[in-house]
């Protein structure tokens, strides 16, 4: 007699393009079939997010986030970064997923989203606790935030206003990712193709719901009200519900496997006008999205990346100081997004500081490195605001065609133009313009190396751990696939003293 799940799968592709093909690919896929270029780009971005993680450790949301999930109590599967303590592979996901995008410094994917950490990090906790080698570590986290990169590209995240410029959708969010993150924790814990479809399934059940993302962001953009710790996305809730959908299925929990069917409307759930099922299905197995995230060397929304790696060529080139600085003019194109950064001029808290591109000037004209040193900063002092006040702005409309053609083509943009003019006291005038920004994997003038990524690395990390631990650190990721398991990486992410 066929099972519930047979059956389930049996019904499966009479549509079209079908779940059981994603399933197949996450649990069919080798290592050995990854491309070299693929390996490498998801060692970096493991790499990546774990500084990401570690520099956000010492904020107020860390502590909190800690004592939530220490609280409970639990079997000590997986370690705290820094901390050492060990947590089960659900807390130590929730703490780490949610920190990884606190400083806004996480990758961005074809300057559309940041939807790896999910995936990283409900597959490591999983990795470190079933021993699993580092090559079954990067072919789970690059088959599963393949499948949430699919996804998100599928929905509609922005719109055209009608006048050449993009606005975000009336609904927006990026709770999907629960399913690529579902995906690299089955595949962690072996799960077969039916289990697979099945976990995805209960994925979809179980993440998050979307929220009112406009409201939500007017605190980001004003003095005085307090921004939500919650950011823009929930993203520890999704690693947790990642492994609780993956292992609830392991057990023999049964739910629905035909979620991504070409017939399903998920997409409704998701507030999207509709879905592209060719961007979903084609060249799986062929077309890796993790080679086109990019790494930020900024704490703040990317679409400001090439306005502020402009202004930090300007400040280093002429050895310019904060009192050589009269007035800064940025440029940019018809984005909702860009003039919503451009106008929010100042930023009274760290939460706030991604969404505030004058006070992001202010702090590259000032010198001081980005990373927590940014997120730190006296923002309401006088140094600060008194630049910030500097800057004005202006949108060119003739920029809004760049735009619109790459999002009737690739529905995303990799290419968003910028320009920034600084005045001096002394009368001289520098000016820069910039289509791509540092990090940017497919311009590559902008691609960042690996030796530009460790300088990431130190400048995040100073002060947090030991410059001999971040350089094992950075070894021990760089060599995963070499490795019988995480261990190494989980005792470079230790402060000295307490390993």
């Amino acid at each position: 007699m066929a099972t519930i799940v047979e059956k389930n799968l049996a019904a499966e592709g009479a549509y079209g393009r079908s779940t059981s093909e994603l399933a197949r690919f996450v649990c069919d896929t080798s290592f050995e079939q990854l491309p070299a270029e693929t390996v490498h780009a998801t060692k970096r971005m493991i790499l990546d997010e774990i500084v990401c993680v570690a520099a956000a450790m010492d904020t107020p949301m860390a502590k909190a986030l800690v004592r939530l999930k220490t609280g409970v109590g639990g079997a000590p599967e997986s370690g705290l970064f820094l901390h050492g303590d060990r947590l089960p592979a659900q807390g130590s996901a929730y703490i780490h997923a949610q920190l990884a995008n606190l400083l806004d410094a996480d990758e961005t994917m074809l300057n559309k989203m940041h939807t790896l950490s999910a995936s990283v990090f409900s597959a490591f906790s999983l990795a470190e606790r079933n021993r699993a080698s580092g090559k079954e570590l990067i072919t789970a986290i690059a088959t599963g935030y393949d499948i949430s990169a699919r996804i998100g590209l599928s929905l509609k995240q922005f719109v055209p206003d009608g006048k050449g410029g993009q606005v975000f959708a009336r609904l927006y969010g990026f709770s999907w990712m629960t399913m690529g993150a579902t995906a690299s924790a089955g595949r962690v814990l072996g799960l077969n193709r039916q289990q697979l479809a099945m976990a995805l399934g209960q994925a979809y059940a179980t993440t998050p719901v979307y929220f009112d993302q406009q409201r939500n962001k007017r605190a980001m953009m004003r003095d005085g009200p307090r921004a939500s710790w919650h950011k823009y996305q929930m993203t520890g809730a999704m690693a947790e519900a990642a492994i609780n959908a993956a292992e609830l299925v392991s057990y023999g929990w049964v739910a629905q496997s035909d979620i991504f069917d070409e017939d399903s409307e998920f997409w409704l759930s998701f507030g999207a006008l509709d879905y592209d099922w060719d961007t979903m299905y084609d060249g799986l197995g062929e077309r890796w999205y993790i080679t086109d995230c990019a790494v930020k060397p900024y704490p703040f929304c990317r679409f400001g990346h090439q306005t502020l790696d402009l202004m930090t060529e300007i400040v280093e080139t002429h050895a310019l100081r904060p009192e050589d600085v009269e007035a800064i003019h940025v440029r940019f194109p018809p984005h909702q997004l860009s003039e919503q950064l451009a106008s929010t001029r100042f930023a009274d808290e760290g939460m706030k500081l991604m969404s505030s591109l004058p006070t992001a000037l202010s702090l590259v004209t000032l010198g001081i490195p980005p990373g927590p040193k940014w997120f730190n900063a006296d923002l309401t002092g006088e140094a600060v605001r008194s630049i910030a006040r500097r800057v004005t702005y202006e949108i060119e409309p003739a920029w809004g065609p760049r735009l619109a053609e790459q999002m009737d083509r690739d529905g995303v943009l990799r290419y968003i133009p910028a320009e920034v003019t600084v005045k001096t006291n002394c009368g001289k005038t520098f000016r820069g313009s910039a289509e791509s920004a540092c990090g940017d994997p497919w311009a590559p003038d902008f691609a960042m190396s690996d030796a530009r990524l460790a300088r990431k690395a130190h400048s995040f990390l100073d002060g947090i751990l030991s410059k001999d631990r971040i350089d094992d650190l950075i070894d021990a990721v760089l060599s995963l696939d070499a490795a019988g398991d995480v261990q190494t990486i989980v005792r470079a992410t230790v402060r000295d003293g307490l390993s």
